[in-house]
């Protein structure tokens, strides 16, 4: 019996209709407007109720943040602490009606600033009893903490950041634990101290905040994410775990269809799409079963990326337009989806978010990198070359960015000397990467220079002559088949 292999979820027809309508989605200037417009994922059925709310607790507060601000500024923070108390009170009828005051917190005081710290000093210096000042005041201390620790490993991640980090976090949960004193009804405290407890290592702290904070709203999304945020194997949980705290939220669904979000986090979220090989049965499981549902945008990322590593222009287009969907902030994955829109036929829009991007970011080399490889998939070689230098002008040792500039030349304009000089200044600056080397034997073999043997004899010097070294020196004899790289799969 002949193999035959799996097929995509989706057909050809499904994922160019999704990539239309995403773009004219995208379209939208209203952020909460252009969420909801948004097609889903083709092949999956994923519940209208449930992107409708992580749209609305991603673009829509019950008071804007700059109108929250303003009048702190203005010293109306009496009426700012007014208008809280009647989204607190307002009865939860109705689906969309859950987690308002969350989703105004996380909206408004999620992010940490300068400008923002001494808001919420005026707001309590104004309001010195309001619980709602002191809830966010200290989700803003979180947030600084967070940053003074850093994204690092803890191995890289210098004792300063920590004491730093540990000084906010004291005063994030002095805070936090002073607004739930004041105002036991006051949720988003909850979320944030689950936060405080996970990045100090209390987990007495946490499951304190969870019982308490979910004795007053069951179905809380926040209180739940987090939950199953701080049970990752990487926090020291398991996914044991994690499934329970899920299944204790699914329970509540129906009354918050936030929750169903969760359930792509049941085999690990993140880590589990990370471990997941590159063949298609395990791809294509991925995208329907862990996504039966949508999830959240850190797990969605996960999917991004990994799809991209697997060379998956499809699915990694999907899961970085729902990315950017929930978060347009996320300019990373905008700039790597440019990419995946060239490699997929939609040539016009990739140039056109590639244009987008420069105007947005024109010190940023990625950005410029992407419209390049646009310009190449056009055969518009010119403007890329000057795409390549502008990114290279920017960065000068961006090695993805010298050697797509390098084989131009080649390619396309057989300048033999300024390719051996970037090839030069590759091997300058990575000579631990066997392209490099590749790179420099190519230029001698097609572009008549002395010293091939030469330059295997220092690869095989450098890296060894055993079989997986083998590959790499028969490509330098052998002429390879021209191809365009991709920065991002």
């Amino acid at each position: 019996m002949s193999y035959t292999p799996p097929s995509p979820p989706f057909s050809d027809a499904q994922l160019q209709q999704f990539l239309n309508d995403a773009r004219k989605a995208e379209a939208l200037t209203d952020p909460l407007q252009r969420c909801l417009a948004y097609p889903n994922p083709p092949g999956l059925d994923w519940s209208s109720a449930a992107t409708s709310a992580y749209c609305r607790y991603e673009f829509d507060p019950a008071i804007k943040q700059e109108e929250a601000f303003e009048l702190i500024r203005a010293g109306h923070a009496a009426e700012l602490d007014r208008r809280l108390a009647q989204v607190m009170n307002a009865p939860h009828a109705q689906p969309d009606t859950q987690d308002v005051l969350d989703r105004t917190f996380n909206i408004d005081f999620g992010k940490a600033s300068g400008e923002t710290r001494g808001l919420m000093d005026a707001w309590k210096r104004q309001s010195p009893s309001s619980p709602f000042a002191l809830a966010a005041s200290g989700m803003v201390y979180l947030n600084m903490a967070q940053q003074a620790r850093g994204t690092e490993y803890a191995d890289k991640t210098p004792q300063s950041s920590f004491e730093s980090m540990e000084r906010l976090l004291l005063r994030a949960r002095t805070d936090l634990d002073a607004a739930v004193k004041i105002e036991p009804r006051v949720t988003p405290a909850y979320g944030s101290m689950i936060y405080v407890a996970a990045l100090g290592g209390d987990a007495g702290y946490a499951f304190d905040a969870a019982r308490r904070g979910l004795a007053i709203e069951p179905a809380s999304y926040m209180i739940y994410a987090r939950l199953v945020w701080m049970a990752q194997p990487k926090w020291g949980g398991n996914i044991l775990l994690m499934r329970r705290f899920i299944a204790g939220a699914q329970r509540h669904a129906k009354d918050n269809p936030l929750l169903l979000l969760l359930r792509a986090e049941s085999t690990g979220g993140g880590q589990y799409v990370d471990a997941t090989p590159c063949i298609p049965q395990s791809e294509y499981g991925l995208y329907k079963v862990l996504f039966a549902q949508p999830g959240k945008v850190g797990t969605l990322m996960s999917a991004a990326w990994s799809a991209g590593h697997c060379y998956r222009q499809d699915m990694a287009a999907i899961f970085r337009s729902q990315v950017l969907r929930f978060d347009p902030s996320q300019t990373a994955h905008r700039q790597a989806r440019v990419y995946n829109l060239a490699s997929l036929g939609q040539s016009q829009w990739a140039l056109s978010e590639g244009n987008a991007l420069v105007a947005l970011a024109p010190q940023d080399e990625d950005s410029y990198e992407a419209r390049a490889f646009v310009y190449q998939s056009m055969g518009r070689d010119d403007l890329a070359i000057s795409d390549y230098e502008q990114a290279l002008r920017i960065n000068p040792d961006d090695d993805w960015g010298l050697r797509e500039l390098c084989n131009l030349y080649i390619d396309k304009k057989s300048d033999w000397d300024r390719a051996w000089a970037i090839s030069s200044h590759l091997l300058q600056i990575h000579p631990e990467d066997p392209q490099n080397w590749l790179l420099r034997a190519r230029i001698q073999r097609e572009g008549s220079r002395p010293g091939l043997d030469l330059t295997i004899r220092d690869f095989i010097a450098r890296f060894g002559n055993g079989p997986d070294q083998q590959l790499w020196i028969m490509r330098m004899k052998q002429p390879p088949i021209p191809a365009t790289g991709n920065r991002h799969g």
